[in-house]
């Protein structure tokens, strides 16, 4: 059965529609995805290069494609996506949709071939973007630490692997060998679509998808069925630090916890909790550490919703380390005790709210809402709205609550030398 979840708003003028592939993966697979992502965008059997799918979607109206990438906690997800226009802004009212539909059927189920296997000119060509975009993530230093991070506290599960994979295994891929990974990946993964924007005279919509696609799927998998985070995670009793050396001019620290005995509606209070604490410029990190003590030139903190962390990342001299290690965790600590003014916390909430009005405006937020309510809550049922009245509903005990649970394993430090 085809997993189909649906969001229609008459404002747009436009459908969005995606088709994805959801799976778990380890450390080969996770390398052999972000090159498979990248080869199947590029070319199919009836559009055997870039020019040729270009002048194909142009053709309908400017519709628009491309295959994304991404984790899910420790999922990974291929996604094919495009966006057409609603035949009522078309010349003639024109539906485009049969043939974008037809099109995305041809990418996913018919790829272009040489010998029985990928076309190694492509391959070799996506080895290189693939390659240069892991060298841009690792030049980007704060990037880089909150990966590094994240690969600290989850060092045996995908959630802590580079998306677009790791060097060695990306240069090593053959033709052959990918187009395995291909076959498999068409085979054991959750193939679930999304579709979203002005769906009001596209009542059969659903009903071509499940013709086209149901024939191909190989499996029952139901995206809210699969496992996204089940590690059983051992508390740790002190804080380890540690530290890479890099020639560098400003320094960066990362701090990593973990929240402990994580429980689903946590979730609205720990984005409370991360707002108040680094989530805005009006956050306790940001006024403390960079505003008044000037001890950072940028200090944030990010909430992982598909993982029970937190990784606080800030820009330092590298002189200022111990001073600044020690006053992020002063207000860590602040807010344990319930340190928390009125004016913190109203304003969190403030600008939460103010956040997720911003993903109405957006057919694709509003579809990517979906997708993580489904993993995160095993529901489809839960509404923007009903998420905004459960962030109204937070209480300041609520937040003093989960602080208590969120507790530091790891320090990192990247830049500077060995005199800290």
């Amino acid at each position: 059965m085809l997993n189909i979840y649906k969001i229609n708003d008459s404002k747009f003028k436009s459908i969005y529609l995606s088709c994805n592939f959801i799976m778990p993966v380890n450390r080969n697979q996770n390398s052999e995805n972000a090159l498979l992502g990248s080869v199947l965008g590029k070319a199919c059997k009836q559009y055997p290069t870039q020019a040729e799918i270009e002048k194909y979607l142009y053709g309908l109206y400017g519709t628009d494609f491309n295959v994304n990438i991404e984790k899910l906690g420790d999922l990974y997800n291929i996604e094919f996506k495009v966006q057409f226009v609603h035949k009522d802004f078309l010349p003639d009212k024109q539906d485009v949709s049969d043939k974008v539909i037809e099109f995305l059927y041809q990418v996913i189920y018919d790829p272009y071939l040489v010998n029985g296997v990928f076309d190694s000119t492509i391959v070799e060509r996506e080895k290189k973007v693939i390659l240069n975009k892991i060298m841009e993530r690792k030049d980007d230093k704060l990037r880089y630490s909150v990966q590094r991070m994240e690969q600290l506290l989850c060092p045996n599960e995908a959630f802590g692997m580079d998306l677009y994979g790791e060097e060695e295994i990306i240069n090593a891929i053959t033709p052959e060998r990918l187009y395995q990974r291909y076959l498999e990946v068409i085979q054991g993964s959750c193939v679930t679509f999304l579709l979203s924007g002005n769906l009001e005279k596209y009542e059969d919509l659903e009903d071509k998808l499940k013709k086209k696609f149901e024939p191909k799927l190989e499996n029952h998998l139901k995206l809210d069925e699969m496992i996204y985070d089940d590690v059983k995670r051992e508390m740790k009793n002190k804080i380890e630090e540690e530290k890479e050396i890099q020639d560098t001019v400003q320094s960066v620290l990362s701090i990593g916890a973990v929240i402990e005995n994580y429980q689903v509606q946590d979730y609205y209070a720990l984005n409370v909790y991360n707002t108040i604490l680094g989530g805005t410029p009006s956050s306790k990190l940001f006024q403390n550490v960079r505003e008044k003590e000037s001890l950072a030139y940028t200090v944030r903190s990010r909430y992982y919703r598909f993982k029970p962390i937190l990784i606080i990342f800030s820009g330092i001299m590298q002189e200022n380390y111990e001073k600044a290690k020690d006053l992020i965790l002063e207000q860590m600590q602040d807010m344990k005790k319930g340190n928390i003014s009125h004016i913190e916390f109203s304003s969190a909430k403030e600008s939460l709210v103010a956040d997720l009005l911003e993903w109405n405006d957006s057919k694709i937020a509003l579809a990517k809402m979906q997708l993580s309510n489904v993993l995160a809550f095993q529901s489809e049922e839960v509404t923007l709205d009903q998420m905004i009245e459960q962030i109204k509903k937070v209480t300041l005990e609520d937040v003093i609550r989960v602080a208590n649970k969120v507790q530091v394993e790891k320090v990192f430090l990247l830049g500077g030398n060995e005199n800290v």
